[in-house]
């Protein structure tokens, strides 16, 4: 049985916002399973930001989150369903932390991503810790977010890419600040035409700041 002082410590160490753990259990051969629960009793409705109190429906079910030491580590959390007062319809709380209706964590996306860049999507998912449908998620969820995004400040930029599969010729381009050290844009193709689609969409001012571009030899990026 977990005690309150080690419950205590293992939700400080989480470092998860609006949860807390309530019970770990360490599994022989899968890793370590933490029973987390939401600190309130209430959510906000995302349709009218009422507050709700009124228990609709329990949904249990486990997300994959950063590893502790050589550990997996899977969180098992109820995301609870409130019946809203004022719109009179069901809805479910929202984490910080995790996206609607994925199986792991933000954190571990942000871990996984840059590996994916030094290498392929199966050879990382061969690790074990997140499958290749998981990392094509996390790469199209990358992407999505970035689709707006425009650079500050931008003056070495570098043009990489990912291939999807090793060998195979399946590849999407990745565009990276080298200064900061980040990730500025995912393109599902390597094409020219993508390429230079992106790079018009920040508009001269991004541009003509750029003063260093490196690139990878492939011919197309050096045209």
């Amino acid at each position: 049985m977990t005690s309150k002082k080690e419950i205590k410590l293992l939700t400080e160490l989480l470092e998860l916002s609006g949860v807390k753990v309530v019970s770990r259990h360490q599994h022989k051969g899968i890793g370590i399973l933490l029973q987390v629960e939401p600190v309130t009793k209430e959510s906000i409705c995302h349709r009218c930001g009422e507050k709700s109190h009124k228990l609709h429906q329990n949904h249990r079910y486990l997300i994959k989150d950063l590893p502790w030491g050589e550990s997996p580590v899977f969180l098992e959390i109820n995301r609870r369903q409130f019946k809203c007062k004022k719109c009179k319809k069901p809805f479910s709380e929202n984490f910080d932390w995790v996206g609607k209706r994925r199986t792991y964590t933000k954190r571990l996306a942000n871990k996984i991503l840059p590996e994916v860049l030094g290498s392929d999507i199966n050879s990382v998912a061969k690790k074990g810790l997140v499958t290749t449908e998981e990392i094509e998620r996390m790469l199209k969820d990358a992407s999505f977010e970035l689709s707006n995004f425009k650079p500050t400040a931008l003056k070495k930029m570098g043009i990489d890419e990912i291939a999807l599969v090793k060998g195979k010729g399946n590849y999407c381009a990745v565009l990276i600040d080298l200064e900061k050290s980040d990730l500025i844009g995912i393109l599902e193709t390597r094409t020219q035409s993508e390429i230079r689609k992106k790079l018009l969409s920040w508009g001269t001012e991004v541009l003509e700041q750029i003063e260093e571009v490196s690139i990878d030899m492939w011919r197309g990026y050096k045209s």
